[in-house]
């Protein structure tokens, strides 16, 4: 089993790495003009992709590329701020305080989990991989000492493959270790006799290892070409986890076991059709950014031949002529003028410059950045906050669809494992038993996903303020409205926490206690203007009898209980 377990598994690996051979041309591309220090795609070679890259001259793209990745981070995942609420299918049950309570402090939870573990400095570096490759790897790790773990990989260091609906399924990392780490996790007894030997010999050799992370039980998985059915490991759980050498004459694999989840969030800026891997920024911007080398090339020629211009020097001067800055070259009176310029150098350099900056605001621009720098532009002294508003909702127009794919494929997973681990862990709070079998779902409420639910809470704003004006002249227009409502869902457009608004039964009874206590105070009031009232007729009354006893039957079979009661107050009041 463990053989055939292992042919299975370079099998699929082969065919995966042969699926990506068509993308690593741009690929490269890309690491070489924009993002030398990313991207690696030596694995089959002895060499590997240059840190630091001699084709860059101008780091314009290489500067952009990391205030898309910024302003990324800050919009939909900041550390400083919310961007998730947990919310129940239904809406009524969450008015109820307890529910409410609870659903906060998952999310308090779930927050400090993701501070802890590393999440935001990786979703940094997959921003980065997201703008300038246009697939990312975030790998979600989950042990018994560290309930998570994040980690991005990058480009080259995996290949993915997606199942019929286009998601992906199956992930292949590459990576290269030493044989002293593969002994340390593994066991030396699962090694290769290769990597005994070099275990034996130098334990600091370094070895490549594969981790395919695929569907496990009743799923299949593609083999050139064909649907081949997959194996089932030692531990029944969803998604299969196999560790193993590559390239070596290993008999077996290293390690086996399982996920409950899928462990990688596999993101991608933007996919044609079934194609396994995204579209990037940077793709779009490619021939911008080679022109632009090029032109910063020849700027550069024409500088220097202005300050350093090619001469025309006698014979006579050849080892003598000294051209360094403040030097003295003495000649005789014949020979004054010997030395000039080879031909006369006059380039429009401002010319130049003019273009370049047009190709460099273009890049900007295909990286979004003057979304995110709105403003910082030149001329946006004299802004007023209507245009900043509507300039937002353009832009957010641009960038809809690579939001609402973001939370698709990254940030929907990411919510769901860690509930799960949470979950299985028994570190999640005490549930309320209303919150059996309710289904729960994530709104998301950063700062780019609130500007996409902007026009609705406009539409709410304006309404509330035209049923204003209205009011002014028919007061009865505002039963019309249901202002709770309406602070209930700004409240949810906006983010606002759960335990800063109170549920309908309590404000309900809030207002029931002041009008109770309204009534109170008024009733003292209420009791000197009836005594007032009732000592006039008593003082009508004092010669006629007849008129004070029938006040006294009155007070006596009165229906209204409040007035008679209040009545009856009153003629104490006056002494009767």
């Amino acid at each position: 089993m463990s053989q055939s377990l292992l042919k299975a598994v370079r099998t699929t690996s082969a065919f995966l790495e042969a699926q990506k051979q068509d993308w690593e041309p741009a690929w490269r591309d890309v690491a070489h003009y924009i993002v030398p220090h990313k991207g690696t795609f030596g694995f089959s070679d002895s060499g590997s992709t240059s840190r630091f890259s001699k084709k860059i001259i101008d780091g314009t793209a290489s500067r952009s590329i990391r205030i898309l990745a910024a302003g990324m981070q800050s919009g939909l995942t900041s550390p400083a701020q919310p961007w998730f609420r947990l919310r129940l299918v239904d809406r009524d049950l969450m008015e109820y305080a307890p529910v409410r309570l609870w659903l906060d402090a998952v999310e308090n939870r779930i927050y400090n989990e993701l501070a802890h573990a590393g999440f935001y400095q990786a979703a940094h570096s997959m921003y980065s991989e997201l703008a300038a490759f246009g697939s990312a790897n975030m790998y979600m790790a989950s042990d018994e000492k560290r309930p998570f773990s994040f980690s991005c990989l990058t480009c080259g260091e995996y290949a993915w493959a997606s199942d019929r609906y286009g998601k992906i399924d199956t992930v292949l990392r590459r990576t290269k270790m030493t044989v002293r780490q593969v002994a340390a996790l593994f066991g030396e007894e699962g090694l290769s006799a290769t990597a005994r030997r070099m275990l034996a010999r130098d334990p600091y050799n370094m070895i490549e290892v594969g981790h395919l992370v695929c569907p496990r039980e009743g799923k299949s998985i593609v083999v050139s070409g064909k649907s081949k059915p997959f194996f089932v490991g030692k531990k029944n759980m969803p998604w299969a986890s196999i560790t193993f050498e590559m390239g070596t004459d290993a008999t077996t694999v290293l390690n086996e076991s399982g996920f409950m989840e899928f462990p990688h969030l596999c993101g991608r800026w933007d996919v044609t059709g079934m194609d396994t891997y995204g579209y990037s920024p940077a793709m779009d911007v490619m021939p911008d950014v080679k022109m632009l080398q090029e032109m910063a090339k020849s700027q550069l020629l024409a500088v220097h031949k202005v300050v350093n211009p090619p001469m025309r020097v006698p014979a006579g001067y050849k080892q003598r002529l000294n051209l360094i800055p403040g030097a003295q070259n003495f000649v005789n009176s014949t020979q004054q003028d010997a030395v000039s310029p080879l031909y006369q150098i006059n380039p429009d350099i401002q010319a130049v410059s003019y273009k370049i900056d047009d190709v460099r605001r273009g890049i900007r621009e295909g990286f979004f950045n003057d979304l995110f720098l709105m403003f910082t532009g030149e001329g946006r002294s004299n802004i007023t906050a209507t245009e900043v508003l509507e300039r937002s909702q353009e832009k957010m127009v641009m960038l809809g669809p690579v939001i609402e794919r973001h939370q698709t494929e990254i940030l929907d997973p990411l919510l769901a494992r860690m509930l799960g681990v949470l979950q299985r862990s028994g570190r999640m709070p005490e549930a309320p038993p209303e919150l059996d079998g309710r289904a729960l779902e994530v709104e998301y409420v950063s700062v780019l996903a609130q500007a996409q639910k902007l026009a609705g809470s406009n539409a709410i704003r304006q309404l509330t303020e035209q049923v204003g004006r209205m009011a002014t002249v028919a007061p009865s227009v505002l039963d019309k409205l249901d202002f709770d409502q309406c602070v209930d869902e700004l409240a949810s457009t906006a983010g606002v926490p759960a335990r800063v608004l109170r549920s309908d039964e309590d404000v309900a009874a809030r207002r029931e206690a002041a009008r109770a206590q309204a009534t109170e105070l008024q009733a003292p009031e209420q009791i000197e203007k009836m005594a007032s009232a009732v000592s006039s007729v008593v003082g009508a009354t004092k010669e006629s009898p007849e008129l004070l006893e029938m006040v006294g039957s009155v007070v006596g079979s009165g229906t209204d209980v409040k007035s008679q009661k209040l009545l009856k107050e009153a003629l104490t009041f006056t002494g009767r």
